[in-house]
Parts: structure tokens; C-alpha cells; sequence
């Protein structure tokens, strides 16, 4: 809804509700998922705990609504960088280019494994988390799809499902070895790295 139809009240309530997400995530990345509190993620927003609670139930489904937030953000610039092209090989290289850019961010990664621990014990937050991110996703990726690969059969839309599964933890796992090993995992080097995977699960056919 745009802002100018809200009243004053709607404006406040949207104005909480999104200083409370920016807030969650600078304590969820300084604190972690479980050691972040929601005293201090309403104290980082300005706002009180009751505040929290009138948006949200949880510690879990703040972090969900953030998560969310987060994917359909990149989906977001995903899909402006694609509408750019105009053909299927420059589509091709701005869906290489944004999956490069993914080693510039050295945090959010680390707090989404955190996440996932997390509901690795918890069978319903690993379940919510699923929902959450098929949530987020382009209602019509068989469109996406074909604007960047062309005309697919089921076996190659299959394979193509399998390869996109595969790069979000790619990105996890080598983001957090990079906290390990900083000079061998430089960004400079974690770019070349997804260059070469994204090459490697999505070849160009001969």
C-alpha cells in the first residue's frame, strides 16, 4: 500500500515494523540467533518490548520476517539486473555477476548457517524457514527460468532446481571458512571461487 493512502497511525505502525528489522539485524549479527535478546533489539529501535511483541510473537518470527525480507531483496535485484538484457547470454552473465557479488557480504551468510543449526533441532523452525523462503521466491520461476537458460525440458529444469539449491550453501560454507582462513579466502579469491562453481553447475551448452 503506498504511504501516501496510510493515516498516521499505519505510518507509525510501518515505520516500527522496519526499525525493528533494521535493529534485529545489527544485534542479530553482533550477538548471534540465540544470543541476541528483544530487549535489546527494541532498546537498538528505539522502541519498547511490548513494541516487539505487537509485531511480532517471537524471537524466531522476527528473524523469519527478516529473513524474508533479505531474500526477497536479493530476488529483487536478481530480477532488475536480468530485465536489463536483452539477450539470453547477457542474462546468463548478470545472473554469474550477482552470484559473485554474494562474497562481499561476510556476515549475513554466518547468521543464516547459525539460523539453520538452530532448526536442524527444531523440525518446526526448519520447517517455517522453508516456508519462508519458497515464500519469497518468484511465483513464476518457469519464466525466469527460460528467460536465462531458453526453452527447457523437465530433465534440464530438474538439474537447473538442483544447481540453484546448491549455491545458497556454497556461499554459507565458504563465507564462514573464510573467518578461518582470510588470506586464502580473500574476497578477491572467494569471487573467483563462485565464478568457477556457477560455471561449473550452470555450463553453457555447446
Amino acid at each position: 500500500m503506498p504511504a501516501s493512502s496510510l493515516n498516521k497511525q499505519q505510518l507509525r505502525t510501518r515505520e516500527t515494523h522496519a526499525r525493528l528489522l533494521d535493529a534485529a539485524e545489527k544485534i542479530f549479527v553482533g550477538q548471534g540467533y540465540e544470543g541476541a535478546q528483544l530487549s535489546q533489539i527494541a532498546a537498538a529501535a528505539g522502541r519498547t518490548k511490548g513494541a516487539v511483541y505487537a509485531h511480532f510473537r517471537s524471537k524466531e518470527d522476527l528473524f523469519l520476517a527478516l529473513f524474508a525480507q533479505r531474500t526477497r531483496a536479493y530476488v529483487a535485484r536478481l530480477l532488475a539486473a536480468i530485465e536489463t538484457c536483452t539477450t539470453r547470454p547477457q542474462r546468463l552473465r548478470a545472473f554469474r555477476e550477482f552470484f559473485i557479488s554474494l562474497a562481499a557480504n561476510r556476515t549475513w551468510p554466518i547468521l543464516e548457517l547459525e539460523f539453520k543449526l538452530f532448526a536442524l533441532r527444531h523440525p518446526e523452525s526448519r520447517q517455517r524457514l522453508r516456508q519462508a523462503f519458497a515464500a519469497s521466491l518468484p511465483q513464476n520461476d518457469d519464466a525466469l527460468y527460460a528467460q536465462v537458460f531458453g526453452p527447457l525440458s523437465r530433465t534440464r529444469r530438474a538439474q537447473l532446481d538442483l544447481a540453484a539449491t546448491a549455491l545458497g550453501p556454497i556461499v554459507s560454507g565458504l563465507i564462514l571458512e573464510s573467518h578461518i582462513e582470510p588470506q586464502k579466502l580473500s574476497e578477491p579469491n572467494l569471487r573467483l571461487l563462485f565464478g568457477q562453481i556457477f560455471d561449473a553447475l550452470f555450463p553453457v551448452p555447446a
